[in-house]
């Protein structure tokens, strides 16, 4: 029979894992976050534990990066707005901090007959640094060079210690 569901993770299944050096549970104290290592590298972040159901600790990768505010966000709609090509990005912004290839995925849900898929691809992106204190503006080009506009929040380090 199963444990019963806990609203906070207190069995410590996945804090003995992550201590085991053969196992693929780690724990990340900067973050505040357990995770899955995969064979290749790469994370996968846990959110609850698999044997209590328990929610794992708050993360605190969301203070690592500014926060945008609705105003900031607001300002920046308002900037791209009709900007469709990298002619008009351009012509807008002057020259990219980084013109580079970044990595894209687009994924594929799948249904009864088919399972999820995705595919991963390299696309052109002009990344603008110092438009926002709080935001990176990124261009993704497309065919025909149009441009599909994100933002990410700057990097902006961990929290700073609180000293007495």
């Amino acid at each position: 029979m199963a444990p019963p569901r806990r609203e906070i993770c207190d069995c410590g299944v996945l804090e003995r894992a992550s201590k085991e050096p053969e196992h693929p549970i780690r724990f990340d104290p900067h973050l505040n976050e357990y995770h899955v290592v995969t064979k290749a590298g790469g994370i996968m972040i846990i959110y609850y534990c698999f044997f209590c159901g328990g929610r794992v600790p708050e993360s605190k990768r969301s203070s690592l990066f500014a926060h945008a505010t609705d105003a900031e966000l607001n300002r920046i709609t308002h900037l791209i707005k009709g900007i469709n090509t990298v002619s008009d990005v351009l012509a807008r912004f002057g020259v990219p901090d980084e013109d580079t290839e970044r990595i894209s995925r687009v994924g594929h849900p799948g249904d009864d007959r088919n399972p999820p898929s995705g595919e991963w691809f390299l696309r052109r992106t002009l990344v603008y640094k110092n438009i926002s204190e709080t935001i990176q503006l990124h261009f993704s080009v497309g065919a025909n060079d149009s441009v599909h506009p994100s933002w990410h929040g700057k990097y902006i380090g961990p929290p700073k210690p609180i000293s007495d």
